[in-house]
């Protein structure tokens, strides 16, 4: 496959590597990533979509606004001192961008966010253990100011019309929240 990279890629995979491998990563981690190369290897990604599933969180930083926004500009500076043409490093950051809020602004976010957020369609236990691993980065939070962070989250992501915007990921939208709310209940005592 030819990625269009002019660049040793090897460097490239070394520091993107690096990056998610750090300390604190608990879920933002290679095992995310290699489940959404891995589930989207069905998906017939293009290589935009592929440099921004290795880009998207890239920059991570727990409790951070600026994540998405640094990881775009990081993929943008990466792929365009790799050769790659302004405008397709563009469609890399595009995708990596709407990451944040899980809303595409262009088609090419849709399988991308889908698979981000695959896992909250899985079984309550794999649910449960990506839950325990993001908690886990933000081990500086009180329990108090995580259960209301986390409680808004849940709220915020069973208020939207959808999660999912593809054929693939719509199966996944009833396990999804099903998981969200069970999340959110038992984070309320309920």
């Amino acid at each position: 496959m030819d990625t269009g990279l002019n660049m040793n890629a090897t460097d490239l995979l070394f520091e993107l590597t690096t990056r998610y491998t750090e300390a604190h990563r608990r879920y933002h981690d290679l095992r995310h990533i290699a489940d959404m190369l891995c589930k989207g290897a069905s998906l017939d990604l293009n290589e935009e979509q592929r440099m921004a599933i290795w880009f998207h969180d890239a920059v991570y930083e727990p409790g951070s606004k600026d994540n998405e926004e640094d990881s775009a500009d990081l993929a943008v500076q990466k792929l365009i001192a790799a050769g790659w043409p302004v405008d397709r490093a563009q469609v890399v950051a595009e995708i990596i961008r709407d990451t944040k809020g899980h809303q595409p602004s262009i088609e090419e976010s849709k399988k991308v966010l889908d698979l981000d957020l695959s896992t909250l369609g899985g079984s309550w236990e794999e649910y449960q253990r990506n839950g325990a691993n993001i908690r886990a980065e933000f081990a500086n939070l009180s329990d108090a100011e995580w259960n209301a962070g986390r409680s808004d989250w849940l709220r915020a992501m069973l208020g939207r019309e959808r999660l999912f915007w593809t054929e693939w990921g719509t199966p996944l939208e009833k396990q999804a929240r099903e998981n969200l709310q069970r999340d959110l209940d038992q984070l309320n005592g309920s």
